[in-house]
């Protein structure tokens, strides 16, 4: 059944409401006590940029390399790189966080995105590690050879 409420916001939103009668009464009652669907994605916008916000400014002392990916997952990765990395920078000191910054692959940052501040700098050592054999592999193919 689909019952107009009036929310705690103000606003009104139409909801379908399933259940037995006194189940419907009991969630209409609960919905007004609750804002409304637009109300509450704009708090998570807002609550999201504030917390972005934050995590900039932590790490605006760094120098943060450019990220390569495509646009979508550079964007993803930027605000995961940027987060991370201010907790780390609060957890530990720049020295320990100079590894995360040589890893530039947005895909990287979004597969390694839920792991723990421990486990997320052992994977960035590696991935560090694995790219400096990368780099060095490449400038040595890269050389003149001399007959």
């Amino acid at each position: 059944m689909e019952q107009r409420i009036i929310h705690a916001c103000g606003h009104e939103q139409a909801h379908h409401l399933t259940g037995f009668e006194s189940q419907q009464e009991r969630k209409a009652k609960w919905l007004k006590t609750t804002t409304c669907r637009d109300c509450f994605v704009a708090e998570k916008q807002a609550e999201e940029v504030a917390a972005a916000a934050l995590s900039s400014a932590a790490v605006s002392h760094l120098v943060l390399p450019p990220l390569a990916g495509t646009d979508r997952q550079i964007g993803w990765a930027s605000t995961i790189r940027t987060k991370r990395l201010a907790a780390l920078t609060n957890l530990n000191s720049d020295a320990d966080c100079s590894a995360c910054l040589r890893v530039t692959d947005a895909k990287w940052w979004i597969d390694h995105r839920d792991l723990t501040d421990v486990d997320l700098m052992a994977a960035v050592t590696k991935a560090s590690d694995i790219q400096d054999v990368r780099a060095v592999t490449a400038s040595i193919t890269d050389m003149p050879r001399t007959a």
